[in-house]
């Protein structure tokens, strides 16, 4: 069968050839498409069977496309409360589907706390009595990669349990570097992982200005497209501080960002986590914690609510009890015995007192501290070990 034969019986195979050819040719007062009406008129549907390949031969357009995508994504007043609330991973701590950014000094124990975490994510286990939703972690360490062993082998030793769970990947992958990139979106996407941790920034972003917000921001992308590639991981990256200690370092887009920031913070054995900011929850209360020596590394738990938490506490409960006895001392006075930085005391000092630890047996404009009534007679306390 020739293909004139094939156009008059099947309006495809019509259309295709009509398609095909151009409406009008240069010297010709008919063009091909008339001439091909005239030898081989269209069977049924050959015109609409002609439209159809015309139209999918067309390249689309991305405007109308995305257009197109918007307008199924629009909701009403009374859809909005088919949008689910923010799952928890860590409650009251960590989000799934979020961007996380846990930072500190160098040497704050942040690592540790990212560890802890994905620790007790990957094994179901609660952290400090908060439910956690169980799932695969991803720990990319960048920094600190011989470190890593040992703390891993106490966290086990601690809890009884092995780590499972947790794919460790010592690599520092590069966020901005195309290739390393897409190789990570590629992992992430067949782990499919709850938790991603980026352990530090500023290892997977080598060469880029920490404060160009314009740089900053195509960090923040590369840690969005983890987190869509994952199926709705929390994204944590582990960050340090300026050199204040008081807030993020580098470009203000992180915050902007963030669903959680998550500051921690050293005093001799005393870790604290505290919550900068929650975007769609109440902030949590500050976790104090405590190193406790577990093999060749050390582990965190939970500090004492009512003793003292910290160095700096111990100094002055241990100066308020051995210097002034069943007497009381002013601010100044136990500044002086307890030789505590003044940059730490009077931080300390409240937090005592706000535990009942020590008790202010004046007035708020003139305090006058004390120990409570019983408490004289005890054991001064030694250091948090």
């Amino acid at each position: 069968m020739t293909v004139m034969e094939s156009s008059a019986a099947d309006p495809y195979v019509w259309g295709a050839v009509y398609a095909a050819l151009p409406a009008t040719a240069p010297g010709c007062e008919r063009g091909p498409r008339d001439q091909l009406i005239e030898l081989c008129p269209p069977p049924p549907g050959g015109y609409t069977a002609a439209d159809e390949i015309v139209r999918s031969a067309a390249p689309q357009n991305p405007t109308q496309t995305r257009l197109a995508e918007l307008c199924a994504a629009l909701v009403d007043t009374n859809a909005l409360d088919g949008i689910p609330d923010p799952v928890p991973l860590i409650d009251g701590v960590l989000y799934r589907d979020s961007l996380a950014w846990l930072y500190g000094k160098p040497g704050a124990a942040k690592s540790l706390v990212a560890l802890d975490w994905a620790g007790c994510i990957a094994n179901g286990m609660p952290w400090q009595l908060r439910e956690v939703s169980r799932g695969q972690v991803l720990y990319l360490v960048a920094e600190g990669a011989s470190g890593v062993r040992r703390r891993v082998r106490a966290w086990e030793q601690a809890f009884g349990t092995a780590m499972s769970g947790v794919k460790f990947l010592p690599v520092a992958v590069q966020l901005l570097h195309g290739t390393d990139r897409q190789a990570l979106i590629a992992l992430v996407t067949d782990m499919s992982p709850v938790l991603v941790v980026v352990d530090t920034q500023a290892r997977v972003t080598v060469g880029a200005d920490e404060n160009s917000d314009g740089e900053m921001s195509k960090v923040v992308q590369a840690a969005d497209d983890l987190r869509v590639a994952s199926g709705g991981a929390c994204v944590l990256m582990v960050h340090h501080s300026a050199k204040s200690g008081l807030d993020l370092r580098g470009a203000s887009a992180f915050e902007g960002a963030a669903t959680s920031i998550v500051k921690v913070t050293k005093d001799g054995d005393c870790v604290k986590v505290q919550c900068d900011k929650q975007k769609d929850a109440e902030p949590f209360d500050a976790f104090s914690l405590r190193f406790r020596s577990v093999g060749e590394s050390v582990v965190l738990e939970t500090g004492q609510r009512h003793g003292t938490n910290t160095t700096s506490e111990t100094k002055i409960v241990g100066a308020l009890r051995d210097s002034f006895g069943t007497t009381s001392a002013t601010g100044p006075q136990l500044l002086e015995a307890s030789e505590v930085p003044k940059s730490t005391f009077y931080r300390s000092l409240n937090a005592l007192v706000e535990r009942g630890v020590i008790v202010n047996l004046g007035s708020r404009s003139r305090p006058r501290y004390a120990l409570p009534e019983g408490t004289l007679a005890s054991r001064a306390p030694t250091n948090p070990s």
